[in-house]
């Protein structure tokens, strides 16, 4: 076999396994594509229920002194968000600055929470970088919404009704929240649920 002959075939061999590759990866892409399409991502997770559906107006002080209101109508039409962060908690740290944007971005008035001593969230907004203006210590609301974990954010619509709630440890978790208010759902599992089809295709 000469030498012109051997390259050729060598050439061959290249091209055939160069073609085979691009079909593997084309069927793998296939199947990926329709694995995800079987899989909806995760939305907020509220791991217990809430006391009440509906938070009435509560004043409270922040750790500033400042009065606040939680809950109830408000004046400005905005939905309110509230979240429970740690100090401790290290997924809260890297939270706060996408809740910040988030809020900011999605037009809600944005309040924290806690329930630990008032030295201890001195202590939790320095280190998340937080405003004793915006930050309330009380352990009564979290107890009524439900919340046993950090961090966790519960929607409430301008008249104070719980629109959605759940864990939030990352911006799509965040974003689920809002999708109540076009799905009518509680939860993106909920809707995942009642709506299967919405997988097909």
């Amino acid at each position: 076999m000469s030498d012109t002959t051997t390259l050729i075939c060598a050439q061959s061999v290249i091209w055939l396994v160069v073609f085979g590759l691009c079909a593997v990866i084309v069927l793998l892409f296939q199947r990926v594509r329709g694995f995800y399409r079987r899989i909806a991502p995760l939305g907020a997770l509220a791991p217990t229920a809430a006391a009440i559906e509906h938070l009435p107006a509560t004043r409270l002080l922040s750790l500033s002194g400042r009065e606040v209101t939680a809950g109830g109508s408000r004046d400005d039409g905005r939905p309110q968000l509230l979240v429970f962060v740690s100090g401790s908690c290290p997924v809260s740290r890297k939270m706060v600055p996408i809740i910040n944007d988030f809020a900011r971005r999605e037009h809600l008035s944005l309040l924290y929470c806690g329930d630990e001593s008032d030295e201890a969230q001195k202590r939790t907004i320095g280190s998340l970088g937080l405003s004793e203006n915006g930050f309330v210590n009380d352990p009564a609301i979290g107890r009524l919404l439900g919340v046993d974990r950090v961090p966790f954010a519960v929607l409430l619509d301008p008249t104070g009704a719980v629109q959605a709630r759940g864990l939030v440890n990352n911006l799509e978790h965040l974003e689920s929240l809002l999708g109540v208010q076009e799905t009518g759902y509680r939860s993106l599992q909920g809707f995942m649920t009642a709506n299967p089809q919405a997988l097909a295709g």
